[in-house]
């Protein structure tokens, strides 16, 4: 990156740009309110925990389809994206079937074991978005090892009138729409919450920067893309709703929700024969998720009993070749992935009056889960039983908060050896010797806070996670399409079990709120998918039954892993019209066994931040102008199991990519009306000098550059 945008952007982040004559005319930065504990609420600063959430006008100015992209400027979190309308979080370090995705504190099940599979919630249907950093296995078992992202639905609105907001959004690039309406109303004893999402978007553009220069298989290795311009099957549409229903009652509270989510999409991939030249192919995708969630609260004397009951149905439908407008032609046949999964989740927790200073929450919890494949090879029918109890307690002295737990956790996987999984049995994959494994693990945390005094604070955490394998991991055995790859399972994998640590300073003054934190994360039997070679050192390839395109093939393994970083935020209120902020992370991970580096740990990167709080003129109110620079840096591949790692040998993309800075700009205001009703304006233009770049968790960087310039209209009418 050039030397004098880095001075530039720093420049700016440290306030040099802000005139002193407002120095004395201060205002403060407002707390953000959690609900990470299950028993009480707490400012963020307050929990030993490192958590951040994303609600109100920050929410609406990052509004996106892609959850991994709307919280992309959290510290310690990236998007592991695949254009603008799928994206996962990275929390350090972790994604996927590490980073739990919760929908109002209950389990999600997306299916997550492709680096292109994303969570199947709707951001803009929640009232705001909560970031757990660090392992939280002793309050929602395996997959919360990296962390946890709780999307929470609106509170139940009893004893409010109705209310509502509606919104629509434009963005260049693409041409996406989104359209969107929320509402809710309610008595003194019944609720009701409504939602509904549209969001369309056609092919997205890259900057029109060189393409390689000999694109054709064999060629010397470039690093240069495939496509630029338009890119070809990048296009797609979702469809979201939901509905609430809530009841209270002196005895307590129930509430009722149920939501569906529907998504196509087009995945662009590429395909090559013998030495002809590269051609760009279609993996269409079809996805469906419906969620049923029964809740309750029932006061008992001192105590709390909490029952509740999640159903989730999700669908996942899949061409190898095929764009979605034309999946319907391979229905069917051995080609057509179609994969449903059915799961149940109860829980029954009570919590506590004090007992002694602690106060807290014990409970227990049963999983069932059914994945049967319809047609298709990647992943067989398989059932997953779960069973955990758990303890959480919490004590508030003068100057120290106190929180620790403790859980144990039994999870069974069984895939049946029948004419249902026998492409399975036929490959080799698993048999009646090993088509059944149990699991049986202990998590557990300790965490503290310390203030020091009213602006200082200290925050340490021990927490032990673990994370059971998954039916993709331990029985997969078939072309996975969206990431163009032939993937392997291995019966024989453990579970993965972590050992965290992290301590971090804290201070907020009022006008300046920081956060430094260092964590280390020791992860034995960690599991990894990677690139098979051959005794020469080439890849291990293989040819599509269907297409003919030739096939990386990826087998899981596990090795013994660590992760350390350090995170650093800031954020300061200079005055009425001024504020900055940053956020800092550097990332390190390493396979301790064999003295390398770990697949898909993000580069290390600075977020920039100065906002001009401009005064009302004319209708315009609380305006707002922010100017975001992300500078990060450049990042070589782990080696042959770092996914996409052959690009760094192949005439076309890269798997390492170079340092870069991107600049965004952002515009919001409040348009004064006449009536009750409050209408808002949202602008932004990301990308904003159309920098050609790639970033190391874009799942493209094989053949295309990462997303140009886009202009982002949002209106929003609160009424």
């Amino acid at each position: 990156m050039r030397l004098n945008k880095l001075t530039l952007a720093l420049a700016i982040a440290s306030g040099s740009f802000v005139p002193a004559v407002y120095a004395e005319d201060a205002t403060t930065l407002k707390n953000i309110t959690i609900s990470a504990s299950p028993i009480h609420e707490h400012e963020a600063f307050v929990v030993p925990s490192q958590i951040d959430s994303l609600n109100g006008d920050e929410k609406a100015e990052l509004e996106s389809g892609s959850l991994g992209e709307m919280l992309a400027n959290t510290p310690g979190v990236n998007n592991l994206s695949a254009g603008a309308q799928s994206g996962k979080p990275v929390i350090r370090g972790m994604t996927g079937e590490r980073v739990k995705v919760l929908s109002n504190g209950a389990s999600t099940d997306y299916q997550a074991y492709g680096t292109r599979h994303l969570p199947n919630v709707d951001p803009y249907l929640a009232e705001r978005i909560e970031v757990v950093r660090g392992p939280q296995s002793v309050l929602y078992g395996s997959e919360a090892l990296g962390g946890v992202v709780n999307v929470l639905a609106p509170e139940m609105p009893f004893g409010q009138e109705a209310r509502g907001s509606a919104t629509i959004e434009y963005n260049s690039n693409n041409s996406e729409i989104h359209q969107g309406v929320k509402m809710g109303a309610g008595s003194d004893k019944f609720a009701i919450t409504v939602g509904a999402s549209i969001r369309k978007g056609d092919n997205y553009q890259v900057p029109n920067a060189d393409t390689a220069n000999n694109p054709v298989p064999g060629a010397p290795a470039d690093s240069r893309p495939l496509f630029v311009g338009e890119v070809p099957y990048t296009n797609f549409q979702n469809r979201a709703a939901n509905i609430g229903l809530g009841y209270q009652e002196d005895w307590g509270q129930v509430t009722l929700r149920h939501s569906v989510w529907h998504a196509k999409q087009n995945y662009l991939g590429i395909h090559y024969e013998g030495g002809d030249s590269f051609e760009a192919v279609a993996a269409g995708q079809m996805l469906e998720n419906q969620e049923t969630q029964l809740a309750a609260e029932v006061f008992q004397g001192d105590w709390v009993i909490k029952p509740s009951w999640s159903f989730t149905k999700n669908t996942r439908e899949a061409s190898h070749d095929l764009p979605y407008e034309n999946m319907e032609e391979d229905k069917g046949t051995e080609h057509y992935l179609d994969l449903q999964v059915e799961r149940h989740d109860w829980k029954l927790a009570a919590e506590h009056p004090k007992i002694g200073d602690f106060e807290g929450e014990i409970g227990i919890e049963v999983s069932q889960k059914e994945q049967r494949l319809l047609s298709g090879h990647l992943t067989p029918s398989a059932d997953v039983d779960k069973k955990a109890v758990y303890l959480f307690e919490e004590a508030d002295y003068d100057r120290w908060l106190v929180q620790f737990g403790a859980r144990y956790d039994w999870h069974d996987v069984y895939a049946p050896a029948n004419d249902s999984n026998e492409h399975f049995i036929d490959e080799g994959i698993f048999d009646e010797s090993n088509n059944e494994r149990d699991f049986a693990v202990w998590s557990g945390s300790l965490g503290a806070t310390y203030r020091l005094n009213d602006d200082w604070s200290l925050a340490g955490n021990i927490a032990r996670g673990f994370r059971a394998p998954s039916i993709f991991e331990l029985y997969a055995g078939g072309e996975h399409g969206g990431v163009q790859a032939y993937q392997i399972g291995n019966p024989d994998l453990e579970a993965e079990t972590a050992l965290n640590t992290d301590l971090s300073l804290r201070w907020d003054n009022g006008q300046t709120q920081m956060v430094a934190t260092v964590y280390q994360n020791m992860v034995d039997n960690y599991i990894y998918l990677e690139n098979e070679v051959n005794p020469d050192g080439s890849y291990v390839t293989t040819t599509s039954e269907e297409s003919g395109a030739t096939l990386q093939v990826m087998k899981a393994q596990q090795t013994d892993a660590v992760i350390r970083g350090f995170e650093f935020n800031i954020d300061h209120r200079w005055n009425q019209q001024f504020a900055t902020g940053m956020a800092m992370e550097i990332i390190q991970g390493r396979d301790q066994n064999q003295s390398r580096d770990l697949p898909l740990i993000p580069a290390n990167n600075l977020l920039l931040k100065n906002s001009y709080f401009a005064p009302d003129w004319q209708a315009l109110r609380k305006q707002k102008l922010a100017l975001e620079t992300k500078l990060v840096a450049g990042k070589d591949a782990a080696g042959q199991y770092e996914p996409f790692s052959q690009f760094d040998s192949m005439p076309i993309g890269t798997a390492s990519t170079k340092g870069y800075a991107l600049w965004n700009l952002r515009y919001s205001a409040q348009i004064a009306t006449q009536g009750r009703e409050k209408v808002y304006l949202n602008f932004a233009v990301e990308n904003l000098f159309d920098r050609a770049y790639v970033d190391f968790l874009d799942t493209y960087k094989g053949y295309i550059l990462a997303q140009g310039r886009n202009i982002k209209l949002n209106m929003r009418v609160d009424f």
